[in-house]
């Protein structure tokens, strides 16, 4: 019986699918030329750069992570102090906050709460518009009050 050796790319394991795509990089250089004009030399010049750099495109390491992993990083969970520190209130006005409602829950274990950063971060957007609004209707009412003489 006969043995045939391994091929280099069958000793390292399985291959890694790949993703071919194709690019018309004429749109991109006409882009560029409503911006700037081009002569032809340096339209040559573009559309190698342009062609080389999708050519060896690749994955960034980071996007290849799975999306719940993205996900959990991109809205870390927060303690109540934390999350005051973030927006700049004391902990017991977060934790105020949080039991009317204002400000989600994420997790209670005891008598410690857990919200995620987007959660605060949305209810200090809400409540930074709702004292621009305030303030804006008592200006409005202190120029009625003082110019109606």
């Amino acid at each position: 019986m006969k043995r045939t050796p391994k091929s280099a790319a069958a000793s390292r394991g399985p291959a890694v699918p790949t993703l071919t795509v194709k690019i018309d990089i004429d749109p991109l250089v006409n882009v560029v030329g409503r911006h700037v004009k081009l002569s032809p030399g340096a339209r040559r010049l573009i559309e190698d750069d342009l062609a080389r750099l999708f050519r060896n495109a690749a994955l960034p390491q980071s996007s290849r992570r799975r999306p719940a992993d993205r996900t959990a990083r991109a809205d870390p969970v927060l303690t109540t102090q934390e999350a005051a520190d973030l927006v700049g209130v004391s902990r017991p006005y977060i934790v105020a906050r949080i039991e009317a409602g204002d400000i989600a829950l994420h997790q209670q274990v005891g008598n410690q709460r857990r919200v995620l950063k987007s959660a605060v971060e949305a209810w200090h957007r809400r409540e930074q518009a709702q004292r621009r609004r305030a303030l804006g209707k008592l200006g409005a009412d202190l120029d009625d009050e003082i110019f109606a003489r």
